[in-house]
């Protein structure tokens, strides 16, 4: 049977996702307590671009360390993010150049509680339909305590006359493990596969049917497959090792010698400069002149 699960709008490149029924679930923030875990991964894109992802487990915290390997891109950073769940607090750190952003871990339920659903007659624009079909094979592979589950995933975007979001297919098939807690909530990896439709269309509208529903998971290995048009895109990721031998409690404190990361307002961070008088003066200066700029337009 097939479902609608919600209805989301494209404007200016941003998804608003609004539930319209029971079966959306919120992630809850929770503590888990976790054994001690280490998982490296190499994802590699089509077009050459590789690095290799570290994800350390701990209790209630963790650690995942994404190094850029090739190409190398100017601006290009080393990120690590350390979440420590038991205190809601997350640190990104720009190992590159010793600079951090902490701030609080929201529950994200308590927000998506308090959307309202939204009628579709509601909505103007051209409607495109995005079909999920989650379904497991039955497949298993042990990996020291944990059960890989075999996934293979396909969403489809079909947009209705007069929409601007093009025709594409992505197929994924994928061996996953299922991690309770990991970013600090209870689901973590079940819902959308994406939601990266591009269209310069203010008013393309998403409806969502749901085919089969199997939860994925983190994945260990996997493959994908985009097509949109003529053009397609293969992304993989391969499993480098998994360890369960103890680790040390200091990868999940913040590192002494690192500076505040230059603050943007509402939450947000520049990672490449530090909080400095200097910063926050070249920033509100760039800021004015696109305001000044924007109003002889």
């Amino acid at each position: 049977m097939v479902k609608v699960g919600m209805l989301i709008t494209l404007c200016c490149g941003i998804f608003f996702v609004l539930p319209l029924t029971a079966s959306v679930v919120s992630p809850k923030f929770i503590v888990p307590n976790l054994p001690d875990l280490a998982i490296k991964t190499r994802h590699t894109s089509g077009d050459g671009f590789s690095r290799p992802n570290m994800l350390y487990l701990k209790g209630s915290r963790q650690r995942t360390e994404t190094v850029i390997e090739k190409p190398v891109r100017a601006g290009a950073i080393n990120q690590t993010v350390i979440r420590q769940c038991d205190e809601k607090r997350v640190f990104v750190l720009n190992e590159r150049d010793k600079i951090y952003n902490s701030s609080a871990i929201k529950d994200r339920s308590a927000w998506l509680g308090k959307a309202r659903p939204i009628n579709s007659i509601q909505l103007s624009g051209a409607e495109v339909i995005m079909t999920i079909d989650s379904v497991d094979t039955g497949e298993r592979r042990q990996l020291g305590r944990y059960t890989a589950r075999r996934i293979r995933n396909t969403l489809r975007l079909d947009p209705g006359p007069g929409a601007a979001t093009p025709v594409s297919v992505e197929a994924t098939d994928g061996w996953y493990i299922d991690i309770p807690g990991f970013g600090c909530q209870d689901q973590a990896f079940r819902g959308f596969t994406r939601l990266s439709a591009r269209s310069g269309n203010l008013q393309d509208r998403l409806q969502v049917k749901w085919l089969g529903k199997a939860p994925r998971g983190y994945p260990i290995e996997e493959t994908s497959l985009m097509t949109e048009g003529k053009n397609t895109r293969a992304n993989k990721i391969e499993l480098l090792e998994l360890s369960e031998a103890p680790l040390d409690a200091s990868l999940f404190e913040m590192p002494a010698g690192y500076r505040l990361a230059l603050q943007t307002g509402n939450g947000g961070a520049d990672l490449t400069k530090p909080d400095s008088t200097a910063s926050r003066t070249q920033y509100y200066w760039a800021r004015l002149n696109l305001w000044v700029s924007s109003l002889f337009r």
